[in-house]
């Protein structure tokens, strides 16, 4: 400051107060250089906060290439085809919809079986097996009391003849289970509305006709099975012919019943038509989680956006303010200097605002390029107004007049405060 009075002392003259001397230009170029610095460096936060919406950006729009490439995965159809995701779900939307309103207008073609009762049929299957196996026992002369025992003899005796039974029982077990849910699945082709067996007319009805035959021959052949058994070993026991005959009726409606509740769950499950809907969505599924997945990778993207342009912004403001500190030390050494020679006259000169609250208050106007930072912030602006569905219409508008724009001195800079710490 003492250099700024003797500079104007040996100047001898009243100046223009909006002409510097050199060392007022001096003390302002430090000034501007430092606020130089300071852009700078606020410009490189900037550039990689843009940098990281336009990675953002990228991943979003390769995020939403998937998944637009979703609808066009190849599915295998109904028919063994294979056609196009979009294509599948048009075709299951069409026939749930048919489905729907052929069940509300009172239709039980298509109800469907309870999940438990697939289970339980599944593993009622099995039950032919001890069946089959007490039966063939007797048919191979198996000794089962002297195996039961621990009989060598026994065991020695039958080994072959139980490995047959078991063996025999095993491909039994397998025919009637797959069997009956073979004869229910095909049989479902022809139900009518009222869920029963419409036979068609001509020599079509042959084979549902053959279909249905062989379904009551395998689940009445193993109750007859189980029957006969149970009679014979009653009587063997000395037991009485009445109680045998009743046991063995008895159990053997038990085994009818086990496979015929086989047989209907695979045919009163549905139709053909919500078969075609369970396959096709069998298909989509998968698809469907992977595009749920990519939305929520998307809305997880989306959501950083908004965050980097909040801390964009308040880097930019940040870097203004700092930009406008050394500025503002520079005019106060010089506004301080000139209030002790008084050569630029005794009133200080304020600029014209031009209704901008950041333009400088004081004469001469002192400009520094802030238009890499707006350049910067109009991009960021432009990457989250694309990567983002809603636009933002009260988006801040940050203007540059002729690429410079005078630096920002904040209400919390201007104070009365005079410390320089001795920078000049």
């Amino acid at each position: 400051m003492l250099a700024l009075v003797d500079e104007q002392r040996r100047i001898g003259v009243t100046r223009d107060p909006d002409a510097f001397s050199q060392m007022e230009a001096l003390v302002m170029s430090k000034g501007m250089l430092a606020a130089e610095e300071a852009r700078e460096h606020g410009a490189d936060q900037l550039a990689q906060l843009v940098d990281q919406a336009a990675a953002i950006r990228g991943e979003m729009a390769t995020v939403r290439a998937e998944l637009d490439r979703l609808d066009k995965q190849p599915v295998t159809g109904m028919n063994g085809d294979v056609i196009p995701a979009r294509d599948a779900t048009e075709r299951m939307k069409t026939v749930s919809a048919r489905v729907t309103e052929e069940r509300d207008a009172g239709s039980l073609k298509h109800r469907r079986v309870p999940v438990w009762l697939h289970r339980f049929s599944t593993w009622a299957g099995l039950l032919d097996f001890p069946v089959l196996v007490y039966f063939l026992a007797q048919v191979f002369n198996v000794d089962l009391t002297g195996i039961t025992s621990g009989d060598g003899a026994a065991w020695g005796g039958s080994l072959i003849p139980l490995v047959t039974s078991v063996v025999f029982a095993c491909l039994g077990t397998a025919a009637v289970a797959i069997g009956l849910k073979f004869f229910g699945r095909d049989l479902k082709g022809y139900k009518d509305p009222d869920g029963a067996v419409a036979l068609p007319v001509g020599s079509a009805r042959i084979l549902p006709l053959l279909f249905v035959g062989l379904a009551t021959a395998l689940a009445v052949g193993a109750g007859i099975v189980m029957a006969y058994r149970i009679i014979s070993d009653s009587v063997a026991a000395s037991g009485g012919i009445t109680g045998a005959a009743i046991l063995g009726v008895f159990f053997a409606l038990i085994v009818i019943v086990v496979n015929v509740v086989v047989f209907a769950t695979k045919f009163r499950d549905g139709s053909l038509q919500t078969d075609e809907v369970g396959h096709l969505a069998a298909q989509l599924e998968p698809i469907e989680q992977q595009r749920l997945a990519l939305q929520r990778q998307l809305d997880g993207l989306s959501a950083q956006l908004p965050r980097l342009k909040l801390k964009a912004e308040r880097v930019f403001a940040s870097t203004l303010a700092k930009m406008g500190a050394p500025i503002k030390g520079a005019d106060q050494v010089r506004l301080l200097a000139r209030s002790y020679h008084q050569g630029c006259g005794p009133e200080a000169v304020f600029a014209h605002q031009d209704g901008s609250p950041s333009a400088n208050l004081l004469r001469p106007s002192v400009a520094v390029d802030r238009s890499i930072l707006i350049e910067l912030m109009e991009r960021l602006d432009e990457l989250v107004a694309e990567a983002t569905t809603s636009a933002t219409a009260d988006k801040p508008r940050r203007t540059s007049s002729g690429g410079a724009a005078l630096v920002t001195i904040t209400s919390t800079d201007v104070d009365d405060t005079d410390d320089l710490g001795g920078e000049w």
